[in-house]
């Protein structure tokens, strides 16, 4: 067997590591889409077939490099996450496997590029596996603009860097020293990935944590009304029988008209108060409920139609984000003074196991879109502004559902489908 053929056939024999150590990588910072090992198999083979396909075509070296991380970002789209997020992922793992085939010592022989081949391929296969060890990410979290700059520069910086030093007349003259680079350069980044993997984690374990909190809001104000009606009843009941013989008495003396409205008077305990949210979901009502007693504390009512079954089974972080979200978004808008009605209006359906959910509200402040049509703050002040919104399009999109937003002759409306809800009797 010629030479030429050897290394072609180890470098078949070896490249099936690469899906590998992707398939591992991205399931562990984004989440797999597919579900079951044949997709992730077939769709392995699609991605060696078209990378073979590159290896062994005519394009320059850049154009071969850029065909493979675009390659990549498609190999990344079976997978679920925020675009800026998946195309940090992207990049850096393509440095990391350019890296690790840059910092194997210069062959001299055919038995040594062999090595070579086999050896790069587990160095980054051990590299991503010590990554999914000693990082704590879960695929949530976003770091701020500069960081984030930051960490998309330094792997493309990386391989710039690697693919120009490559060309150093001192490094032509000594190759034993060339790998000194590329160990200094995966190095610094699998440095800055654990850094960053490490603020991330903490900046989604705060958000976990504000959560966690605004359900207990929700919830204990769903008890203390739940509460307040049962002490109520309790004491209605108490006095039931005591009630009827008075009113027996009253009628007996023929005075009809004050029994008459003290009955519907006394019927009137027997209910909640008009307008409040009592669907048999506690999340959907405690939430709706404490949104609605803080817009009447302005002034603004709240319109409800929910058709929805009891007991649905609701994450109830996504239903918090979503919801709280929108209320608050909803309440605040309706805070302008120069509104002439100033209400929230809620829409819930259940159909076919999909909860569909349209929050509309007059609005009176101008609405502006950034570049790619996303909608943007306009509250004065450094503080971040608008991450209401985008907490509510990411949840969303986390959970395979549908958002919707229009605005138009000053009402705002949002709409937004989340499927595979399911009841509890039906699961």
């Amino acid at each position: 067997m010629n030479t030429m053929l050897r290394e072609e056939l180890v470098y078949l024999l070896t490249f099936p590591l690469v899906p590998v150590i992707l398939h591992y990588f991205f399931s562990r910072f984004l989440t797999c889409r597919l579900a079951g090992q044949r997709p992730v198999v077939l769709s392995s083979f699609l991605y060696m077939a078209c990378n073979l396909a590159l290896h062994h075509s005519s394009f320059p070296g850049l154009l071969l490099l850029a065909a493979n991380v675009g390659l990549t970002i498609l190999f990344s789209l079976l997978y679920r996450g925020e675009w800026i997020r998946r195309i940090y992922c992207v990049l850096f793992i393509t440095a990391l496997l350019v890296l690790s085939e840059a910092v194997m010592p210069y062959a001299y022989t055919d038995t040594g590029y062999i090595a070579n081949l086999l050896l790069s391929k587990l160095i980054a296969l051990s590299l991503v596996l010590l990554l999914l060890r000693i990082t704590k990410g879960d695929g949530h979290g976003r770091p701020a603009g500069g960081y984030l700059m930051i960490l998309l520069l330094c792997p493309m910086l990386s391989i710039f860097a690697l693919i120009r030093l490559s060309e150093s007349l001192f490094f032509q003259v000594y190759p034993n020293l060339f790998p000194i680079v590329p160990t200094l350069l995966l190095a610094i980044n699998l440095l800055i990935f654990v850094l960053s993997d490490h603020a991330m984690y903490v900046q989604s374990e705060k958000t976990r944590r504000q959560l966690v909190e605004q359900q207990n809001t929700y919830y204990v104000h769903q008890y203390l009304m739940t509460r307040d009606h049962q002490e109520e009843a309790f004491k209605f009941q108490h006095d039931f029988k005591n009630i009827l013989l008075g009113l027996r008495a009253r009628l007996h003396s023929g005075d009809e008209h004050p029994s008459a409205a003290e009955l519907d008077r006394l019927l009137g305990k027997l209910v909640y108060p008009p307008g409040g949210c009592d669907t048999g979901n506690p999340v959907i009502d405690s939430i709706v409920n404490y949104k609605k007693q803080a817009a009447a504390e302005h002034q603004i009512s709240f319109s409800l139609e929910l058709s929805i079954p009891p007991q649905l089974e609701l994450d109830a972080s996504v239903i918090c984000v979503i919801l709280g979200n929108a209320l608050d978004n909803a309440i605040e808008a309706c805070g302008e003074p120069s509104l002439p009605e100033r209400y929230v209006s809620i829409e819930m359906n259940y159909l076919n196991d999909s909860l569909f959910i349209r929050i509309r509200n007059p609005f009176a402040h101008e609405i502006r879109t950034g570049s790619r049509g996303e909608i943007s703050s306009t509250k004065p002040g450094p503080r971040p502004h608008g991450i209401g919104l985008q907490n509510i399009r990411q949840t969303v999109s986390e959970w395979g559902g549908l958002l919707q937003i229009a605005y138009d002759s000053g009402l705002f409306q949002l709409e937004i489908v989340l499927f595979h809800v399911l009841r509890k009797h039906s699961v």
